[in-house]
């Protein structure tokens, strides 16, 4: 194996080169619009065993820590709608369309299965060389929005507008190459 500095075929991971994917209510992929992404990242619980003078470590549960990732906010498709319309899709109910007179009408709750098919079942983020190519990806398992910023309005800024999202999942897995 040659040295990595040496070798004209190394090359390291640049952060800017990568692609987000997950669908958008409207059909539309995310990917043109992700501006960051912190990539999947697990913390392994510790449990401890005490004995006489002694302490003991043992490794515990693998957590899958949230994912934070920014996007330009655009005109079309409207970020702002899509995102509301994930929001329901994942099964709230704003509080004007609960009730219809002295009758409940509509007395939903978000849950998992509706909140994962809202941004189509899967979020994928891709690394890629300087070709373009897929170096490898990271596919969050059962991916549900957990928040939501639409960022900030400034009259002394002339920057784009970014949403940033929160997602929660259960596990990640990477795959190398495309």
């Amino acid at each position: 194996m040659a040295e990595f500095w040496s070798s004209v075929q190394s090359e390291p991971k640049r952060s800017h080169r990568f692609l987000v994917t997950f669908d958008l209510p409207s059909g539309t992929s995310t990917q043109i619009f992700a501006r960051s992404f912190a990539k999947p990242s697990w913390t392994l619980g510790v449990t401890e065993h005490q004995f006489l003078d002694k302490t003991f470590y043992y490794p515990g549960r693998i957590n899958w820590n949230e994912v934070q990732m920014s996007f330009v906010n655009s005109q079309d498709p409207d970020m702002d709608a899509e995102l509301q319309s994930v929001l329901a899709l994942s099964g709230y109910v704003f509080p004007d369309d609960v009730s219809s007179g002295t009758s409940v009408v509509r007395a939903g709750t978000p849950n998992k299965p509706d909140a994962v098919a809202a941004i189509g079942n899967g979020v994928m983020v891709s690394e890629l060389d300087g070709s373009g190519l897929v170096i490898g990806s990271y596919k969050l398992q059962n991916p549900f929005i957990t928040s939501v910023s639409f960022g900030n309005l400034d009259y002394g800024s002339e920057e784009l507008l970014s949403v940033d999202l929160n997602v929660r999942y259960d596990w990640a897995v990477y795959v190398i190459g495309s």
